[in-house]
């Protein structure tokens, strides 16, 4: 249900709001343009803001502009302009990995998947 780039982002705000301070590029399963768009997104979006422009590549060069708490999915969705990825069942490892909110999310995934199994292609013409 979310994608990999949606589940990056999340792990990315995760680990700035522990102070991890792991190389972005081993750590994350994307290339380093990506990692670096993805960071240049959550900037632009508010989500996080640079404290170090010359450490760029350590995820300690960012804080989260504001708590993770005001942190929503729809503003991390809308900042990095991605969506749930509704075309597929949610998986065991999604409950697993987000716990309560994987809940909500398998929730509106079901409900997602019924709706559109309602529309015809028919209804389409």
């Amino acid at each position: 249900m979310l994608t990999p780039l949606t589940q990056t982002a999340i792990s990315v705000l995760n680990d700035i709001a522990q102070g991890n301070t792991q190389e972005i590029l081993p750590y994350y399963a994307l290339v380093q343009n990506t990692v670096s768009e993805l960071l240049l997104k959550l900037e632009a979006g508010g989500l996080i803001r640079c404290k170090d422009t010359e450490q760029r590549d350590l995820l300690t060069a960012y804080e989260l502009a504001r708590p993770s708490y005001q942190i929503t999915l729809l503003d991390l969705l809308e900042a990095i302009g991605e969506h749930l990825n509704c075309n597929h069942p949610t998986h065991e490892m999604l409950y697993q990995h987000y716990r309560g909110a994987a809940a909500k999310l398998g929730v509106i995934n079901h409900m997602t998947r019924l709706y559109l199994a309602e529309i015809k292609l028919n209804d389409l013409f």
